[in-house]
């Protein structure tokens, strides 16, 4: 392999081309810089629903425990402060900052449209549900099709609650909203009424109005514009609050006719000619400020691992062709790490072994000595990418307006700690 990583920059202009590109891709992307304001303001400034023109003081919800937080004599915390620990064990800490924006604004939606109940859909361990539950004293039904998911997560909602009992009395401790746990898959052939219908068996009610709100912390693929529609269908939804991912998973009509359409969703897009490859919704889940940093860096030598994983693509595809564009283990490029060990380590979970010859081949040699010409493409291809999240993002956001439902896209986090970063909220019939 080539180890020389010395990069010569070129005093050679760019082509006007490439120069107009890159105006445009600043330009016509959603920003993804973090805003610090309050719910409403968000709502007031981006939502093109009815009844936006008025505004409202911020809505600040406090813990539920706030009332009868107690300080421990002996270590001198807060019981809020403890428990905000409690909920965010064994939790690494991009998801606990995910969970910490996220349960504090979907507490706002709920405070702001009067709802005391919310359904988190693929709720998976339920730190977010617990959160929402035990700091924000909601009610939570979390929806999780692996049920070894939701058995732990019961788990861990019994030890949330042994701990809690060390601080609150029995009668404070019933006054606690413990999270309903519902295993069931959530397809495009699941419908309002059959949500409804989980629902009401959950929590043992009848026919009466059952006011809710719908999250999705990340949902994969398809899940998020099902979510949408979802929502857009049940007269009981009143808000959503949701941040996709894995666009490359969305059902296009690139694939044939699919059962259900991910993207496009708004009439809007769906009357303009056009296609968005797997390849251009994979690169637009890809984080453009870690990135962009390390080329700032000159870190060129992490970068390889781009080289890596092309050429691991280029021998997957060769061997087992099934596998084209299989998910492979993420691993970050460390000192010393060759192409046969990424393979290895990549390639664990996908039950192939890599023939040795091809580790050591001539083809091989020759395509890792380019990793340059690799690091030169992808960047040029990740240039692209905040482009097409916002073709899609946009196109979820026209769904709901065409339906006359206020709705904005807020940059919620911090993109170098959580690349996908937008929120779309959507609320019906609000006013300020």
């Amino acid at each position: 392999m080539c180890n020389d990583t010395v990069i010569v920059r070129s005093k050679r202009p760019w082509p006007l081309s490439l120069l107009t590109l890159r105006y445009l891709l600043v330009k016509l992307p959603l920003s993804r810089k973090q805003v610090a304001e309050s719910f409403q303001a968000h709502l007031v400034s981006h939502c093109h629903g009815k009844n936006c023109h008025e505004h409202r003081t911020e809505i600040k919800v406090p813990s539920v425990l706030a009332p009868i937080a107690k300080v421990n004599e002996t270590s001198g915390e807060h019981l809020i402060s403890k428990v905000d620990k409690v909920l965010t064990r064994h939790v690494k800490p991009k998801k606990q900052y995910e969970i910490n924006s996220m349960a504090k604004v979907t507490a706002q939606a709920a405070e702001h449209c009067d709802v005391k109940l919310i359904v988190d859909v693929g709720s998976g361990l339920g730190h977010l549900s617990r959160m929402l539950a035990y700091k924000y004293g909601l009610q939570v039904c979390c929806i999780e099709a692996q049920g070894n998911l939701l058995e732990q997560a019961r788990i861990l909602d019994n030890d949330t609650e042994k701990y809690l009992s060390k601080y609150l009395s029995a009668e404070e401790m019933k006054k606690l909203c413990r999270p309903v746990h519902i295993n069931a898959v959530i397809d495009s052939q699941f419908t309002a009424l059959s949500l409804m219908k989980e629902l009401r068996n959950a929590y043992g009610i009848g026919e009466n109005d059952l006011k809710f709100g719908i999250i999705g912390l990340h949902p994969c693929g398809d899940l998020a514009p099902i979510l949408l529609k979802l929502f857009t269908d049940c007269p009981d939804a009143v808000f959503i609050n949701v941040v996709g991912c894995c666009y490359m998973k969305i059902s296009t009509n690139i694939e044939g006719t699919p059962k259900f359409m991910g993207y496009p969703l708004s009439t809007f897009v769906s009357k303009r000619p056009h296609m968005l490859s797997f390849e251009a919704r994979e690169i637009a889940c890809h984080a453009i400020e870690t990135y962009r940093d390390r080329l700032h860096a000159g870190d060129y030598e992490n970068l390889k691992i781009h080289c890596f994983r092309a050429l691991l693509e280029k021998i997957l595809v060769k061997h087992w062709p099934h596998l084209r564009h299989s998910v492979v283990k993420s691993i970050k490029h460390y000192s010393g790490l060759n192409f046969r060990d990424y393979c290895e380590i990549a390639t664990a979970r996908l039950g192939v072994k890599i023939p040795s010859e091809d580790f050591f081949s001539e083809e091989t040699c020759l395509n890792l000595s380019e990793w340059k010409k690799v690091v030169t493409f992808y960047t040029l291809r990740l240039m692209l990418a905040p482009l097409v999240e916002t073709i899609i993002l946009l196109d979820r956001l026209l769904f709901l307006q065409e339906l006359e439902i206020g709705s904005a896209l807020i940059p919620l986090f911090d993109p170098k700690i959580s690349p996908r970063n937008h929120i779309l909220i959507a609320l019906k019939h609000f006013k300020f």
